[in-house]
């Protein structure tokens, strides 16, 4: 059996939170005590990624998404669990230990213009990480992958003597996928990369992104709102909520048979012209944060599935007849809705 190309085990990752345990909420005017200094943004995350294919991410803001990107690309370590690349640990490396894995791991971000250097132009940007990586390159050879890199990417060779506020969103969001196309990585992990785009050019970039998938082998770890583009582009698709992976599904399954409340009442919200559309479900209650994390279920001050057991117990991944992964007591005990 091949391995997975990344796998996370068990993540765990808290932040420290402000004024040793206050935490001051500038909207209600309140100051919070909480039992701990630590505000865990992920809490024992377990997933696999699959060589060759697109693992979407989705869940509310605050859910941990992109801290979860960060834990895979180093930008921040898990405090406990291991992340492996092709069955190599890499959560416990040094930077140094660490480049190698680098330049098969690279990142989208969802802002552009900030992840760009504003002082380097496009030439400078994308031959600083070439250099790095290829380190047998003469200058010939670099100056000739940048001007083939600009034109896959859907820009002119001209584009080199530019800086990145001369361009629109979408082309230096092109710049940025050339960038991480520059050194020919396995897994491209995308934090949101089409959330300040317009629709139109959010087409343009995600075709993009798929013609760059086909040709080159890519795999994508791709983090978005946007339940239309998961349905469009996914192999399969995680939910999130407050730190946890609440289901785990191809995209076929987790459009067609929803299984978790929370992702039902996701799909539901999405507004839908053919007669596949969900009966809207209206949940109750306040988003809790991390401050204020449920004993037991996360979901359950919100479900309209919950019993006693739900505020007791945190509930356990359980693989589904249909191959689906789901953490839901009422899933487990036949109480949901089908």
């Amino acid at each position: 059996m091949t391995k997975p190309l990344m796998s996370i085990q068990g993540v765990e990752k808290a932040f420290l939170s402000r004024n040793g345990g206050r935490w001051a909420s500038w909207l209600s005017g309140r100051t919070q005590t909480v039992k701990s200094d630590q505000v865990f943004a992920i809490n024992g995350v377990d997933l696999t990624i699959e060589r060759g294919e697109t693992l979407c991410v989705v869940g509310e803001t605050g859910c941990g998404k992109s801290t979860l990107a960060r834990l895979l690309m180093g930008l921040e370590r898990p405090d406990h669990g291991q992340i492996a690349y092709l069955g190599e640990r890499i959560d416990d490396l040094s930077d140094r230990q660490r480049m190698p894995y680098r330049q098969k791991i690279q990142m989208v971000f969802q802002n552009p213009y900030a992840s760009l250097n504003p002082r380097m132009t496009v030439y400078q940007i994308l031959r600083e990480a070439i250099v790095l990586h290829h380190t047998g390159w003469n200058r010939q050879q670099v100056d000739a992958f940048i001007e083939e890199l600009l034109i896959s990417v859907g820009l002119s060779s001209d584009a080199e003597d530019r800086y990145p506020h001369e361009f629109s969103g979408g082309q230096r969001q092109r710049i940025s996928i050339a960038r991480a196309l520059s050194v020919e990585p396995d897994l491209i992990v995308a934090d949101e990369p089409l959330a300040a785009l317009d629709v139109s050019v959010q087409a343009q970039v995600l075709n993009l992104m798929m013609d760059k998938q086909q040709a080159l082998g890519l795999t994508y770890l791709f983090i978005t709102h946007d339940l239309a583009v998961v349905e469009h582009f996914a192999t399969r698709v995680a939910v999130m909520y407050l730190g946890r992976v609440c289901e785990v599904a191809s995209r076929q399954q987790l459009f067609s048979s929803p299984k978790h409340p929370y992702t039902q009442a996701l799909l539901s919200s999405i507004p839908r012209l053919d007669n596949l559309a969900l009966e809207p479900i209206h949940l109750s209650g306040e988003v809790p944060t991390p401050l204020e994390k449920p004993m037991g279920c996360s979901f359950c001050g919100r479900c309209p599935l919950v019993n006693q057991r739900c505020y007791e117990q945190i509930p356990l991944m359980q693989v589904q007849t249909d191959g689906s992964q789901v953490a839901c007591h009422a899933v487990e005990e036949g109480r949901a809705w089908k």
